[in-house]
């Protein structure tokens, strides 16, 4: 676009484009994390009364009602092949809808979904038993975190960006002074100072005899 003389140059809007690019990405981010809070949300475990349950994830994660002694659980899969159990590796708790699970066990390698025969013993407790897939706490928080994280940092760099290139926009959008504060010689209205004349000054003044005065010539 082609200027002319006292038109402002057209603003630039690179900050504002890189105010929406943050809006965008932030939207993006925040969408990915919340998906990943849904996907890794503890669910309530399924109860092993009927000794197969259906896992719809990969992993496979055996839970107590109360704290229990290691108890000698047993898991085979759909073919009746024995799927390798191990102990956690310290306390593991999970509070879904009021209720506390304690892990007590859980598949040494990552099992694909599909349907488990489990079974467990335990003479020295009442505690059930229930199982799920593989569920990882620590996940789920650092989704929470990405969601909010993502969500405050591009939001607020995105409006601190958005507000400057307005500002920026406005201030050389603002119409300058485009007349002079004295209109050039020649103009109606402004006349030349007149040129500086002097004059000779007068001789003195010598009045010469008085006719009527005789005492005078």
């Amino acid at each position: 676009m082609s200027t002319y003389p006292g038109q402002p140059p057209a603003a630039k809007k690179t900050l504002i484009w890189i105010a929406i690019a943050c809006f965008v990405i932030g939207v993006v981010l925040t969408g990915f994390f919340v998906w990943r809070i849904v996907v890794t949300a503890p669910r309530s475990p399924q109860p092993i009364e009927s000794g197969v349950i259906h896992l719809k994830k990969d992993g496979l994660t055996i839970y107590a009602s109360v704290p229990v002694p290691t108890p000698p659980c047993k898991a085979q899969d759909s073919s009746g092949a024995d799927v390798p159990l191990k102990p956690p590796t310290g306390s593991e708790t999970i509070t879904i809808n009021g209720d506390s699970w304690y892990v007590v066990a859980r598949s040494v390698d990552p099992v694909p979904a599909g349907d488990y025969s489990i079974s467990c013993t335990d003479d020295q407790t009442s505690a059930t038993y229930a199982a799920g897939p593989g569920m990882s706490v620590g996940k789920f928080v650092l989704s929470i975190f990405g969601a909010i994280g993502s969500f405050l940092v591009f939001f607020i760099l995105g409006g601190v960006l958005l507000t400057i290139g307005l500002v920026k926009n406005r201030r050389r959008n603002r119409p300058g002074g485009t007349f002079p504060m004295q209109p050039p010689p020649g103009a109606p209205g402004n006349y030349p100072p007149p040129p500086n004349t002097t004059f000779p000054t007068p001789p003195p003044y010598n009045p010469g005899p008085n006719p009527d005065r005789p005492q005078d010539r």
